[in-house]
């Protein structure tokens, strides 16, 4: 196995200002020895998250990446060789295996996937830790969604988004309200993801076509964007709302110089709260959320899709079309 070639995507240069694709370099390196407890695995599918930006500049909340250093990403894969008796050649795997194609990991930072529950993308996507259950823990264990709420989603056409509202609708919301770039992403929303309405932040006034569609108020916000969206959806909260912060990639691109929400007063004023939160914190109720995704999954009451990009070489230009919002559902990348 010490043949194989490796192909990695790493960090050539700090992004100064938006990402370039120029700031990474793919590189092509042997892979190593596997050693006792150490599992090797051919990645098939990497998950293009926001997060991902925010390990470029060093210094970020998530692991950075170091300057000639593999980029982070989570990914699916295929056991190839392993010197762990938990794992077989041949076994669906999960885990950090960053931008390459071979990942040689401790065992330990593996999950074996049950492939008859769902295809391995899923795992990925609306039932991965990054997407899925972070959508559902947002809106159901910090937002507290609830019967006859109106929720509003920014980032809605997103990966997170997508489900958020989704996941806000079967929690029994009557109106989820949806937040995405251009026509298409509006249709998307309504059309087949079941959202009540949605605003095209880049044809539309936010805060007055919102105040038109949620007259009495917005209960629950699930935030991805920040910026000027959350401060359009901040004038529109309803009393006693629940602001719930998940990501703001309006602000990725100036870590440096990340803005704040200008109308924080009304939280105050209307007797509402303003929460953030990661994944990480709710490890206890991960298995819980994955079930009830999982029921929805096979239930077909979660719609999901899925848009893969193909080849490592390309795992730049996927990033940067994340940042641009240039795709829809869940953006992943198929390795080999």
């Amino acid at each position: 196995m010490s043949l194989l070639l490796n192909r990695k995507v790493v960090l050539k240069s700090h992004p100064q200002g938006a990402l370039k694709e120029s700031d990474f370099e793919i590189v092509n390196d042997a892979v190593g020895e596997v050693t006792a407890g150490s599992v090797l695995v051919r990645v098939d599918v990497l998950s293009i998250d926001a997060f991902i930006r925010t390990t470029l500049d060093g210094g970020g909340f998530h692991t950075s990446a170091q300057l000639g250093g593999v980029v982070p990403a989570l990914g699916v894969g295929t056991v190839v060789e392993t010197a762990d008796p938990g794992f077989a050649v041949g076994d669906t795997v999960t885990g950090p295996f960053c931008s390459q194609s071979y990942a040689l990991l401790p065992s330990v930072m593996l999950r074996k996937l049950d492939t008859s529950i769902a295809p391995a993308t899923a795992f990925l996507g609306a039932l991965g830790m990054a997407t899925g259950l972070t959508s559902y823990t947002g809106i159901v264990y910090v937002g507290k969604a609830k019967a006859g709420d109106t929720v509003v989603i920014s980032g809605a056409a997103g990966a997170v988004g997508s489900l958020a509202g989704q996941v806000a609708r079967l929690s029994g919301a009557s109106t989820v309200i949806g937040i995405a770039g251009g026509k298409h992403k509006v249709d998307f929303l309504v059309n087949e993801l079941g959202y009540t309405a949605a605003i095209d932040y880049r044809n539309e006034n936010v805060e007055k076509r919102l105040a038109e569609l949620a007259p009495n108020g917005v209960n629950l916000f699930f935030d991805n964007v920040g910026g000027d969206v959350l401060d359009a959806v901040l004038m529109n909260i309803a009393e006693e709302a629940r602001v719930v912060l998940c990501g703001a990639v309006s602000q990725y691109e100036n870590m440096a110089d990340v803005r704040g929400p200008k109308n924080y007063l009304k939280i105050p004023e209307r007797n509402a709260s303003m929460l953030g939160f990661t994944i990480f914190h709710y490890a206890h109720k991960h298995a819980e959320a994955e079930a009830q995704m999982g029921k929805w999954l096979k239930s077909g009451e979660l719609k999901v899709r899925e848009q893969i990009e193909e080849g490592i070489e390309n795992f730049p230009a996927t990033v940067r079309l994340l940042l641009d919002g240039g795709h829809y559902g869940k953006l992943m990348l198929r390795v080999h």
